[in-house]
């Protein structure tokens, strides 16, 4: 029997009718088992020899983009072109270009994505931890399943944004420089990630035994202050947090000190020395000098 004429095609043997090669295909002799995709269009792995072969699809469109502070809203509509196949999908590519100067390099993995970074099947995307006062570029990446099969790189849309200054992230350690039975003298560190210039902080701090609605907040322009006015021998929270001109950050977690007794301060005969100072979070121990007491927890 004679083969399949030219622009059809039979995958096996048998009674079969020859089949006319899909959309975007043809044969290169009489007799094809199967039809090969014309230039620019391509066969998935998966995909039937009867399917039409696809091709990559269009950018993606109409992109707009909402900044608040150092997180991005990213919001696209469909390619008007999705190549011919359902299976489109979406990856953003990060490039942070510093304050404007010098070509743009990947972002670092500090940056979260939500739902995900690759393979997008809704068209939006939240991103967050962005450097603060910093261009970015967002590639925002239509893909389908014959992409990989492309010579061509994704087409994608280009979006430049600029984050705001936010507010500084907490501060982390905190200790106790001194205490006196009516007084206490703390220190603490510069937020890991200040988003600017730190004009001032806040702590506030209340009785152990009392509600946090009953808290007294001062401000310093340093990062050490004394607290006076307190009880002799009382335990008292205490949280701070730092300012910048984009607003307050978040309080630090709470910590646990407390000023000297009346026996403390007038021992009986022999003055008994000084105990070390285990403050700091609780269930974790922070050695910070000779001039530190014990902080006792019990309770906490």
């Amino acid at each position: 029997l004679p083969g399949c004429p030219s622009g059809t095609f039979k995958a096996n043997q048998g009674d079969e009718a020859c089949t006319h090669c899909p959309i975007n295909s043809r044969t290169t002799s009489e007799g094809a088992t199967n039809c090969v995709c014309r230039n620019g269009y391509y066969r998935a792995d998966l995909d039937p020899l009867d399917m039409p072969c696809t091709t990559i699809p269009s950018a993606p469109q109409a992109v707009i983009s909402s900044v608040n502070e150092t997180s991005l809203m990213l919001e696209w509509t469909p390619p008007r072109d999705s190549g011919g196949r359902e299976d489109l999908v979406y990856n953003i590519i990060c490039k942070s270009c510093g304050s404007g100067r010098g070509a743009c390099t990947r972002c670092g993995d500090n940056v979260q994505y939500a739902p995900r970074q690759l393979g997008l099947t809704e068209p939006r995307i939240y991103i967050s931890d962005l450097l603060a006062h910093t261009q970015y570029t967002f590639e925002i990446q239509a893909v389908n399943g014959v992409t990989d099969q492309s010579p061509f790189s994704p087409q994608f849309a280009s979006v430049n944004i600029t984050t705001n200054q936010a507010a500084p992230s907490a501060v982390s350690i905190m200790h106790q420089v001194s205490r006196t039975v009516d007084s206490i003298t703390l220190s603490w560190s510069q937020p890991d990630q200040p988003n600017g210039v730190i004009l001032d902080y806040e702590l506030q701090y209340y009785e152990k035994e009392l509600s946090e609605y009953n808290a007294t907040a001062i401000k310093s322009p340093t990062n050490t202050v004394t607290v006076q006015g307190l009880k002799a021998g009382a335990i008292y929270v205490f949280q701070v947090r730092a300012r910048t001109v984009a607003g307050y950050g978040r309080y630090s977690g709470k910590m646990y000190f407390q000023t000297m007794t009346e026996g403390e301060r007038h021992p009986e005969g022999k003055r008994r020395p000084l105990s070390p100072l285990f403050g700091g979070w609780p269930g974790l121990p922070h050695r910070c000098g000779r001039h530190c007491h014990r902080v006792q927890q019990t309770g906490v």
